[in-house]
């Protein structure tokens, strides 16, 4: 039967992180074979000559009992460029930070640094319109700090890129620079997945699992960390109703400036390949961990090689 992975995220975790059951010599040119076996069932020579490739998804995500929608934009330009826009949305009388664009443009990140929320996790405001307050700690940071928080933005964006990646050309993101194992296959009661180790010398790490039928991505297992986030609640003017609302103080919980973030172990699923620019391509993906679902992606339109404005990829000053 076809391995499928469409059913509970319970039993499709179950597979997700077993141990492969069965570790074989290591053969010469496995790992290239079974990705090149994979490529061609996604498009073959099309993949070979991709240069740029866009995105359009509808991104529903559940935090810390919460449900949020948003708009993601996807740009890619090969070597060295990535962007994500993202447009969030929140339920009435909520405002939410953590949006707008990520990406890199060669060893430079597209974000601001320095401001947002802290720990690149959300600020969700509750309680009225008006500005979104500054919730970041008052103290500048200091050069070096600067030079660090632009380090792991730089590798966060190259991390999420390759993800992705993986899941819909059977590659990372050429910056990675990652290097591929086979390490065996992993069962199920549907079916059988070649399981290729994915890692670089900067510490990304994942699995990729390949359906032995179909040969097309079925998932990709990492570790990372936690989203956080900080609520905020805004208080009315005293002694009246309506009018500007009043900014209340900002109190993370865990306190996200200093503490380090939890990790966990996460599954990300391709799904719903279909025929698209003369390539297959999965349509739906979702984000689970610990037997849950906190991402369900549904991707509307994508493009290979359309013309990407530079702008796409332009640096924020200060960053």
């Amino acid at each position: 039967m076809k391995y499928r992975v469409l059913g509970s995220v319970a039993a499709a975790a179950a597979i997700a992180f077993a141990q492969p059951v069965s570790y074989l010599a290591q053969e010469a040119g496995k790992a290239a074979g079974i990705l090149a076996a994979a490529r061609k069932a996604i498009g073959g020579g099309k993949l070979d000559s991709l240069k740029t490739f866009t995105a359009l998804c509808q991104v529903q995500r559940n935090v810390g009992g919460m449900q949020f929608d948003s708009d993601v934009e996807l740009y890619l330009e090969l070597p060295d460029k990535y962007a994500r826009v993202e447009s969030m949305n929140g339920a009435a009388g909520m405002m939410i930070s953590g949006g707008g664009t990520t990406g890199f443009n060669g060893p430079q990140v597209l974000q601001k640094i320095g401001g947002g929320a802290p720990g690149g996790g959300m600020v969700i405001r509750m309680g009225g319109g008006g500005p979104m307050p500054s919730t970041a700690s008052t103290e500048k940071p200091t050069p070096e700090q600067l030079e660090q928080m632009k380090t792991a933005a730089l590798r966060s964006s190259q991390t999420e890129a390759s993800r992705l990646m993986l899941g819909w050309f059977a590659t990372a993101h050429p910056v990675s620079g990652a290097d591929y194992t086979y390490l065996g296959e992993a069962e199920s009661v549907e079916g059988k997945a070649y399981v290729i180790d994915v890692k670089n010398a900067d510490g990304f790490a994942a699995r990729l699992f390949i359906d032995q039928q179909s040969n097309l991505p079925l998932m990709v297992t990492y570790k990372a960390a936690k989203p956080r986030v900080i609520t905020q609640s805004m208080s009315a003017p005293a002694g009246g109703h309506g009018g500007a609302m009043q900014g209340g103080s900002v109190t993370p919980s865990p306190d996200m400036t200093r503490q380090a973030p939890e990790t966990a172990d996460y599954t990300l699923y391709f799904e719903d390949w279909r025929d698209a620019e003369g390539v297959k391509f999965p349509f739906k993906m979702r984000r689970a961990t610990d037997g849950s679902t906190v991402e369900e992606w549904s991707i509307s339109k994508v493009k290979l090689n359309p013309k990407i404005d530079a702008k796409k990829f332009a640096v924020a000053s200060g960053s």
